[in-house]
């Protein structure tokens, strides 16, 4: 009959490790983790350099001409007078020759033209014969007074002879005004002969 086991003795020392074992093989991939959060955006970079530019296109074709533009009839009046005695001192009486039907250019009395703003070409040649040696001198007033540069001066030096003279220039007349020519010789003239010609230009003040 077996005896009863005796105490168990002290535990030995632990004996060395053993060598490592083989390497088991690599497990199935386990499942992919959650997206983490997105970063912030970085900072735009420089602007790249300009590209070259490209050819020029083609020119459209031309649009249609539009309708001409009506021009406006010329404006003109004209006035004469002959065998005229020219009295020192007086306003030269004139006749209407081509009367302005537009009513910018009006005679309103044998002396007086009434003048609308506008620029005008004006012209004007005032003949005589004197009887003896004088001088002529006509002076034409607008504008509300006299204008010595665009008179006629002529002098004579010899009995019966005539004096003549002509003036051409364009005025500017911003208000109506009157327009006469006046003469101022020396001496009465007589045999006068006197053409005044107005073209209102198309040009506005």
């Amino acid at each position: 009959m077996t005896g009863a086991a005796g105490p168990t003795g002290l535990a030995g020392a632990t004996g060395p490790t053993g060598p490592a074992g083989v390497t088991g093989a690599t497990g199935a991939t386990g499942p992919t983790g959650a997206t983490g959060v997105t970063g912030a955006t970085g900072a735009t970079g420089a602007a790249g350099t300009t590209g070259a530019t490209g050819e020029k296109g083609e020119t459209g074709p031309t649009g249609t001409t539009g309708p001409t533009g009506t021009v406006p009839d010329d404006v003109f009046a004209s006035f004469v007078n002959t065998q005229y005695p020219l009295t020192k001192n007086t306003r030269i009486s004139v006749f209407p020759d081509i009367i302005d039907t537009s009513g910018a250019i009006v005679a309103t009395s044998l002396t007086n033209i009434t003048l609308e703003p506008g620029f005008y070409l004006i012209s004007y040649q005032v003949s005589g014969i004197f009887a003896k040696p004088n001088y002529m001198q006509v002076t034409p007033y607008y504008n509300g007074t006299a204008h010595l540069d665009k008179g006629i001066y002529f002098a004579t030096n010899a009995d019966g002879s005539s004096a003549c003279g002509s003036v051409s220039f364009i005025l500017k007349i911003t208000a109506k005004t009157d327009f006469y020519l006046f003469y101022n010789g020396s001496d009465d003239a007589r045999d006068g002969e006197i053409t005044m010609t107005f073209l209102k230009l198309r040009r506005p003040l």
